[in-house]
C-alpha cells in the first residue's frame, strides 16, 4: 500500500512540466521588466531613441532613486543628446548606488573621452579593472570571453583617442 506522502509526491511531480533548457549570458532571453516604465526605458534605449529613454527612465527614478541601472540608462541617453552636465550627473549617481556597476563605468569613461578628458577616462579606466578583476571569464553563445566587455570596450575607445586625439 502506498503512503498518502508518496502518492502526493507522485502526483506533484507528474504535474510539473518538463524543465526548458537554461542558458547563460544572451543565450537566454531575458524576461520583460515588471516596470513598464523601465521596461519602456530598454525599448527606447534598443531603438536609439534617447528622449524616450529619459522620459521613461525619469519616471524610474522617480520612484526607485536607488535604481542604478535607470540612472546608467539616463546618463547615457543624456551623453547622446549631448547634455553632458546631467549625464555626469546620472553616471554619479549611478555609481554612488552601486560602485561596482560596470556599464556606469563604462560610460562614464567615454563621457571624459569625448568631453577631451583622457586623464579622467584613465583613472575611470584603472577603476574599471579593479572591478573586471572580479570577473574573469564566462561563457555566452557557445564561446569564453574576458567576462568584462565594458573593460574592453572602454579600452579600445581610451587607445584609440590617445593614439588619433
Amino acid at each position: 500500500m502506498l503512503k498518502p506522502v508518496a502518492v502526493a509526491a507522485a502526483l506533484t511531480l507528474a504535474a510539473v512540466p518538463p524543465a526548458l533548457a537554461v542558458f547563460s549570458g544572451d543565450m537566454s532571453a531575458r524576461a520583460r521588466s515588471g516596470d513598464e516604465d523601465y521596461a519602456q526605458g530598454k525599448d527606447a534605449f534598443e531603438a536609439q531613441d534617447w528622449p524616450g529613454v529619459i522620459e521613461a527612465m525619469l519616471r524610474v527614478v522617480a520612484r526607485r532613486p536607488w535604481h542604478d541601472n535607470a540612472h546608467t540608462y539616463l546618463g547615457f541617453a543624456y551623453r547622446k543628446t549631448g547634455d553632458y552636465d546631467s549625464a555626469l550627473k546620472h553616471y554619479v549617481l549611478a555609481l554612488e548606488r552601486h560602485p561596482r556597476n560596470r556599464r556606469a563605468l563604462s560610460y562614464l569613461g567615454e563621457a571624459y573621452l569625448q568631453l577631451d578628458a583622457p586623464e579622467k577616462a584613465a583613472e575611470v579606466l584603472d577603476r574599471l579593472h579593479e572591478v573586471c578583476l572580479s570577473v574573469a571569464i564566462s561563457f555566452s553563445d557557445g564561446d569564453f570571453t574576458n567576462g568584462c566587455d565594458e573593460y574592453t570596450a572602454l579600452k579600445d575607445s581610451y587607445d584609440f583617442y590617445v593614439e588619433h586625439g
